[in-house]
């Protein structure tokens, strides 16, 4: 017999009063009404999710994603207007030619364009990188406090790309055309701080970009922003910390991953189903990621750098036992793909003897040949994207940075984005620090920059200079690029030469379409 666990918790239904679209805040929210005051769909909704088809305690397809939809419009999630960015089509795609270097005088001078100045856009203003010309788009202005958008990964901003989060003193949405705050001191969940050095749990929707999800105990919450109301599903005990960086949900919204009991789960939310087996993180700090498809369950950092996946079995609801280790050449920093051409691959880097970021399919086993294939083995059944470089006694290692991917299909499905990160180099004045001079420092192909890479076609675009100086002084001064979920939009955070406080950084977007 299934547990009662699910309805009653998907019916502790707490349904705010409906506003008028306009600028809210959480704190004009505080009392919960009645279920009479729901409208007859919301009503409708809620039965169905407390009684199940059969009339026993499951729910129905409709249960958890129809609940929390509601039936009020939000103006705020309409796609966003503005012109996507042109390539840098001047430059070779492998790199063998070096942009040229960010200059220190002018307009755009590397070390004197910074927030505060005459000349620096306001929040929602943009200018064109003067080397690579893509639009940038500044979205806060945070000058004066340590940053704490915790970007990197998982999309921070949502379905359609038209709304983000920001986590300044509050956890707040903002809209991306704009940088308006539309909807302050949203709820985020307790299970961590909002400040501090780890992210908690949230997530925007897969398909409704006026949803986001988050953990609070024991429950999963979703969050109908245009309605100000939460529905839950409570799990047997509380979720843990799933490491704040890919997916827990797959791409048609039905599937997501949580962890409680120190493994993770798959949990079908139409049927209200807990699949059989669980996946145990390699690092106890770090992420099991579902695929954009929603077949396999991703974990990586392991002892020996392994990287497995598990199939995932929805005709018999269970995750395999059995992983594929199908990469050791990195740690975690990476991102999951679902391509149209119907593979699964894990974006990331080697940092053995052939540094680049690589295309790795994750259903090719490396474990075949103990301890493990040699990196020349795994690096010929893979395919390079992006030649990078190691340091050198004169040059810096470009092979560093943060990794993000579209995830739904549509025209952006075979896109990554990648942001260079340049730290220490072996001489004097020479990692990019606050004040530098790029011209003393020999930059190197795609040094600090955003870059796009089609992990089907194999094209490589560069669209700007992040411009964000001495990343080793703190994990916020990275700019730990992410997309939305139909990349539509891509985000970065950069301090743009400004070093004080420690940690100062704002966010920043860019429009981006792959056609």
């Amino acid at each position: 017999m299934k547990s009662n666990i699910s309805r009653q918790t998907i019916c502790r239904l707490r349904v705010h009063t409906p506003v008028a679209a306009s600028r809210v805040t959480g704190n004009t929210f505080k009392r919960a009404i009645s279920v009479n005051g729901l409208s007859c769909v919301l009503i409708l909704a809620a039965l169905v999710a407390c009684t199940g088809k059969t009339g026993d305690s499951a729910t129905s397809a409709l249960s958890f994603a129809a609940a929390c939809q509601g039936t009020t419009a939000n103006p705020f999630t309409q796609p966003p207007v503005f012109v996507p960015s042109p390539p840098s089509s001047f430059l070779p795609n492998d790199g063998s030619v070096q942009a040229p270097l960010p200059l220190l005088t002018g307009a755009y001078g590397y070390n004197s364009f910074i927030p505060g100045l005459v000349g620096f856009p306001a929040v929602g203003g943009t200018y064109t990188d003067p080397i690579l010309k893509g639009t940038v788009r500044r979205l806060t202005d945070t000058v004066g406090f340590p940053n704490q958008e915790d970007i990197y990964g998982h999309h921070w901003a949502n379905a359609n790309g038209s709304l983000a989060f920001s986590r300044t003193s509050a956890f707040n949405i903002i809209n991306t055309t704009t940088g308006a705050e539309v909807y302050t001191n949203q709820p985020f969940g307790s299970n961590l701080p909002l400040l501090g050095t780890v992210a908690p749990d949230i997530a925007w929707d897969a398909i409704d970009p006026n949803r986001y999800h988050f953990y609070q105990g024991a429950n999963l919450t979703c969050r109908n922003l245009v309605e100000q109301r939460n529905v839950v599903k409570t799990f047997p005990s509380t979720l843990e910390p799933n490491g704040g960086s890919l997916n827990t949900q797959d791409r048609s919204g039905r599937y997501f991953t949580v962890r409680y009991g120190g493994s993770n789960k798959v949990w079908d939310s139409q049927t209200d189903r807990i699949y059989s087996g669980s996946v145990t993180p390699q690092n106890l700090n770090g992420w099991v990621a579902i695929t954009p498809d929603g077949n396999y369950l991703v974990t990586a950092a392991g002892l020996n750098n392994e990287h497995y996946s598990y199939a995932i079995d929805h005709m018999n609801h269970s995750i395999s036992s059995t992983p594929v280790n199908f990469w050791t050449l990195c740690g975690d920093h990476g991102t999951l793909v679902s391509a149209a051409n119907g593979k699964n691959y894990f974006i990331t880097f080697d940092c053995n003897n052939s540094p680049g970021i690589y295309r790795v399919d994750i259903t090719l086993d490396q474990n075949l040949n103990q301890p493990f294939k040699t990196e020349a083995d795994q690096i010929a059944v893979n395919q390079l994207l992006l030649p990078l470089t190691f340091n050198s006694a004169t040059t810096a290692s470009t092979n560093d940075g943060h990794l993000s991917a579209v995830s739904k299909e549509g025209p952006n499905q075979n896109w990554v984005f990648f942001d260079s990160e340049t730290f220490l180099k072996t001489f004097p004045d020479g990692y990019d620090d606050f004040n530098s001079d790029p011209a003393t420092s020999n930059w190197q192909p795609y040094e600090q920059e955003i870059i796009a890479m089609n992990v089907v076609t194999l094209e490589v675009r560069r669209y700007a200079h992040h411009r964000s100086r001495g990343l080793s002084s703190s994990y916020y001064a990275q700019p730990r690029i992410s997309c939305s979920w139909d990349g539509s939009i891509i985000l970065w955070t950069s301090n743009y030469n400004t070093g004080s406080p420690t940690g100062y950084a704002d966010l920043y977007g860019m429009a981006f379409s792959g056609n």
